[in-house]
């Protein structure tokens, strides 16, 4: 269970790590009982790199998520080359292949888009993936993101939903052993799952899973990294645990994740149709359904994308996360 309950919130520096030890003793006046963190308030206002955009994007799928991150992304892109500055990497952490597809269609050019494929394959024919070790892989892959931080302008981490997938797995097989592999993880017919997973305490370890990436986005966004979450949605009753008619559409990702972003974007396509049924014209757009850092921008909805028959596209993208 490598990595688990070793990833801490604060991720602190090589400096700060300096800083934080005893004063030398040929500094130190034992009349000044806080000669460390003196030193450390010193760097605390140093002119390093800063962002505060840590967005969920939520909608259905084909709402044009992935293309308003990567548009963003190449819009700094062009504006580094046009000032013949140096570009910062975009890192995409693809679980569900969306932001690979993009990269192919429309900036296959961009070879400062780096797509990981998060998930380690089992080698026998059962079940697909090794959750543990892909839990592994992805804290891996951040961790190694957090040590390459002067190099990033961002990380946009596709199919968070899928990411829960993994926590909730590896509690089953992993944590509660009540399973040996994603399949019987799954099977909720085995005798005493459900009674066990049900208890508050049992969840409470894939929550905890879960959020040994939010710790890690948090880290890296306090380091001048931006970080951009996608997810599809779900009608799911909370309070419930079940998905139920009537039920309101919900972000698939951990319940209380809504609490750390700094910004939510809603995605959605609205079709219109001719009299036989067949679209003939579609309007992406993009709400602010919370904006921490920049309240001119709550409740704000703008139109990302028109397709029409016999028309070329009308891309517009979101310009309004330059002001987040």
């Amino acid at each position: 269970m490598a990595g688990f309950g070793e990833m801490k919130e604060e991720q602190i520096t090589n400096e700060q790590k300096k800083v934080l030890k005893d004063t030398p003793a040929s500094k130190r006046t034992d009349a000044d009982p806080y000669a460390a963190l003196r030193e450390e308030y010193k760097i605390l206002s140093e002119n390093r790199p800063k962002t505060h955009c840590f967005m969920g994007i939520i909608g259905h799928e084909n709402t044009g998520k992935s293309a308003i991150v990567l548009d963003f992304y190449q819009k700094y892109c062009d504006k580094q080359t046009k000032a013949e500055k140096p570009i910062k990497d975009l890192w995409i952490i693809d679980f569900d292949g969306g932001g690979a597809a993009s990269k192919s269609a429309y900036y296959a050019g961009n070879d400062n888009i780096k797509c990981w494929e998060p998930w380690v394959m089992l080698e026998i024919d059962r079940t697909a993936y090794n959750y543990p070790e892909t839990h592994d892989r992805v804290m891996s892959i951040m961790q190694y993101a957090l040590a390459e931080q002067g190099n990033l302008w961002g990380v946009h981490i596709t199919g968070v939903d899928l990411w829960d997938s993994v926590a909730m797995n590896c509690m089953r097989i992993v944590d509660l052993g009540l399973s040996k592999d994603g399949i019987e993880a799954a099977d909720n017919r085995g005798i005493g799952a459900n009674e066990r997973v049900g208890h508050q305490w049992d969840w409470s370890v894939r929550t905890t899973r879960f959020h040994q990436l939010t710790a890690m986005s948090r880290a890296l966004v306090k380091r001048g990294v931006r970080i951009f979450w996608e997810t599809h949605l779900k009608k799911t009753n909370y309070s419930g645990g079940t998905n139920e008619v009537g039920a309101p559409w919900r972000p698939v990702w951990e319940k209380s994740t809504n609490n750390y972003l700094f910004q939510i974007v809603l995605c959605e396509r609205t079709d219109v149709k001719d009299d036989d049924g067949e679209v003939i014209r579609s309007d992406f757009t993009a709400t602010f359904e919370k904006s921490k850092t920049n309240s001119k921008l709550q409740g704000q909805k703008s139109t990302i994308l028109i397709t029409e028959q016999g028309k070329d596209p009308n891309w517009m993208g979101l310009p309004e996360m330059e002001r987040i």
